[in-house]
């Protein structure tokens, strides 16, 4: 059964991915940089520790699938982005409700209890989208800053064979990439559990779009 649900939220981020990108990048190249391999650097615990220090230490409200939660997004909140990675840790991205309305938050840590990293933490901070067509798929982004420290959630879908007469084969591949100063600190690649890929729309309609990628990085 989880491996269906997986299934049909991979064919709704694709569908909905493809049908955006269709429509509004229809212009552009397919694939205007081939991405490189990211070799997972760092280590999840020593990111909480080195690379931020800003924190929430209130607790969130998770929603839970039987005694374990899958999910750092509330029962009652949209999640744009939710897996678990490396270690047992989820990251989630959730609409969470503000004084002016619902805004993006991320949220990291481990499954019923309070997440190590929550940004922001109001609406005045904003978490932002973009998108690019590749050859038979296309990615999605949602990214932050701390500082020097870039945040970089993706959902990704590469055609691996060309050819003709035969299926695509595409392969999935959903994270979260840590930049520090640019430069590739951590890749946290989501284990395939209770994973929600970008929801794009979600994402428009609630995110400021950015011009480009934030990275062209990701495995």
């Amino acid at each position: 059964m989880q491996k269906s649900f997986g299934s049909t939220l991979r064919l709704v981020f694709v569908s909905s991915l493809s049908a955006f990108l269709m429509g509004a990048c229809s212009s552009e190249a397919e694939n205007p940089s081939e991405p490189t391999l990211a070799t997972p650097s760092g280590d999840p615990d020593a990111l909480r520790e080195d690379t931020v220090e800003q924190k929430d230490e209130g607790s969130v409200a998770v929603a839970s699938d039987g005694d374990e939660a899958t999910t750092l997004c509330g029962a009652k909140e949209t999640p744009v982005f939710s897996c678990t990675v490396r270690g047992g840790k989820i990251a989630s991205v959730c609409l969470a409700k503000g004084g002016d309305g619902e805004f993006a938050q991320y949220r990291f840590g481990r499954p019923n209890a309070a997440p190590e990293l929550v940004w922001p933490t109001d609406g005045n901070g904003q978490i932002e989208w973009a998108s690019v067509p590749y050859s038979g798929g296309g990615e999605a982004q949602l990214s932050f800053a701390i500082g020097d420290v870039r945040y970089v959630v993706y959902s990704k879908v590469v055609r691996t064979n060309f050819t003709a007469g035969e299926p695509n084969n595409p392969a999935m591949t959903d994270g979260v990439m840590v930049l520090r100063s640019n430069k590739i600190a951590a890749n946290l690649a989501c284990d395939g559990s209770a994973l929600q890929p970008i929801n794009i729309d979600a994402a428009q309609a609630h995110l400021a779009e950015a011009n480009d990628l934030f990275t062209y990085d990701t495995p």
